[in-house]
This record gives C-alpha cells, structure tokens and sequence, in this order.
C-alpha cells in the first residue's frame, strides 16, 4: 500500500519478486543495484537464512514523473523461496503495490512455477489483494539453459492473466533493466489511476503550509528564508499539523516494528523460533533505518537554522 512522504513530496511503492527457489529473484535484485545510480538508490539489506536470502532496498527513479506533485520513490523486495519460508513470504508481500512472478523456463521447473504462482495468489489473497487485478509482469529467467519448457506452454500454464512478459538471463543482468521497466509502467498506471485525486487533494491541502518551510538542501534552486521572513505566517495548528505529517514516516515505522515484535512473540509461541528469529533480525533493520532517518533530520535541521542565522546576520550587515 502506497505512503506519502509530506515533507519530501514522495509516493513509496512497494514492488516485491516473487518466485519459486533459485529462480533468479536474488540476481535480479542484485543486478538491478549494480546498474542503478548511486545518487538514486539505497543501500542493499539482506536478511539470510540457511538457504535463501530476503533482500530489500529503496529506489527513487528520475524517469518516473510525479503523481499529484509528488515524486515517486519505489521499495523493491524479493522473498524466499523455499516453501518453509511461507510466513515470511506472506509478510514480505503485505502492502505490495505490484509483483514481478520470476519463473524458471527450464522444462523440468514448470510444476515448481505452477506452484509458486499459486501460492502467490493465496499469499495476496491472505494480505487483502488479488492476484487478478494487483500489478503484474512475469519474468521468463534462464533462457540460456538447454531443455527450457515451451513459451507457449509456460504463457499457457503461468500467465493465466495474460500479463505482460520478459525473457531474461539475470546473471548476466540480461532482460533485468526491461522487467524492472514492465513492472514499473504497470505501478505508474495503477497508482495514477487510484491515487491522482487523493495525491493531488494532499498537495492542495499542504499548499498554505510551504510559505512557511524553507526548500530541503537538495533542492534547485536553493531559496533560503530568514526566520522574520516566514514568523506567523502559518497558525500554531498548522504548524502543528505539518509536525504531524512530517513525523508520519517514523511513526509508521515505529508501528511495523511494534508489529513485527508481536508477530515475532506469536511464532515463538507456537514453536517456529527460526520465522520468529527472521522476523526479529528484519525488526533490528527496520528500527535501524528509523533511528538513521530521525538522524538526518535532526541534522538537516540544524543545518537550516545555521542557514538562516547567517542570513540574517548578513542582512544586518549591509
């Protein structure tokens, strides 16, 4: 489910890969953040198991455009695939905003296909979505390998929805780039579609706030504001509401890692220490990546009173 960022002007959306194992998920998250820009992606998070990783970063594409003002940042995951892992890959999914199906084109991995796309479908369907309407494209990897299973076939028996599709050799990071492009269309459309009004009525609604805020450092170009400049020019409950909206971002965190903890305590309880222990090391990275955010403000904060202080102090000295 898609979050909006007030104070950045930023839409997250979360798209998640799914697949059976050793389908390529992995290597598609990895060479996707080789070849993306430094400056627009975020640092790469992997929670390991025995047999399978969990991988998660973040990714704000220049190409995307905006949805009501707002920039579009995307979250991209992958899950296990070992079907042991199931309660974390029905975790990994919740709030998806769109998938990406990997599928083994080997001829001997149909059935692993087959059964994997069915377990999405029960997956999403367990976290309030529907495999029929929810943002899909399916990734044909391996198409290297000798014995692959017919297209027609694996279209027939894997691509019920008729979804757009990509033949792919992720090692290699060949088709990585055009899936990710498939995906990220097909999330642009669904989003604007049920989202423009509701992006647009929360521009419209921050509006009589921005006389207030001086523009972020990372802005072009630069307007610096002097604290006389904007004194009283918003009421104290709006100031107050945009303290709010800003905070939002870590107030949702702070909640999914609450969650996360009592989901953790449940599992202990019912003997699975080893989901409980994945959820508990993936409930340190969320609380780490709060605790970095909560740190970057401050210090962006800090910055801009010094920004004003000086302005001020050379205004005075003219």
């Amino acid at each position: 489910m898609v979050s909006f960022n007030y104070a950045a002007r930023e839409v997250t959306a979360k798209i998640v890969y799914y697949g059976p194992g050793l389908c390529g998920k992995t290597t598609n998250l990895e060479e996707l953040h080789k070849k993306m820009n430094p400056a627009t992606r975020g640092k790469m998070v992997s929670l390991a198991t025995d047999t399978d990783r969990t991988l998660f970063f973040d990714l704000l594409p220049v190409d995307l455009g905006t949805i009501g003002g707002f920039r579009t940042k995307l979250q991209l995951f992958t899950v296990p695939g070992q079907t042991y892992y199931n309660n974390t890959r029905k975790l990994v999914l919740k709030g998806a905003d769109g998938v990406v199906f990997v599928a083994d084109s080997q001829a001997a991995q149909l059935q692993a296909n087959i059964d994997s796309y069915q377990n999405l479908a029960e997956n999403l369907k367990e976290n309030g979505l529907d495999i029929n309407t929810i943002p899909l494209v399916i990734q044909w990897n391996k198409t290297d390998l000798p014995e692959l299973a017919p297209f027609e076939t694996l279209e027939e028996k894997v691509n019920p929805r008729k979804v757009p599709t990509n033949k792919a050799v992720a090692f290699r990071g060949d088709g990585v780039l055009e899936t990710f492009k498939l995906i990220s269309r097909e999330v642009m459309k669904a989003l604007q579609a049920k989202l423009g009004g509701q992006a647009g009525a929360a521009a419209a609604a921050a509006a009589p706030i921005a006389p207030k805020k001086v523009e972020r450092a990372d802005a072009a170009p630069l307007k610096v504001q002097t604290e006389q400049h904007y004194q009283g020019a918003a009421s104290a409950e709006q100031v107050k509401a945009e303290a709010s909206l800003e905070a939002h971002g870590i107030e949702g965190g702070k909640r999914h890692v609450e969650e996360l903890g009592k989901l953790a305590e449940k599992l202990r309880a019912s003997g699975d220490e080893e989901t409980a222990t994945l959820i508990g090391e993936l409930r340190k990275s969320v609380a780490g990546l709060i605790e970095d955010q909560r740190r970057v403000e401050f210090r962006y904060q800090t910055m801009m009173r010094q920004i004003n202080k000086l302005v001020k102090v050379m205004g005075e000295k003219k």
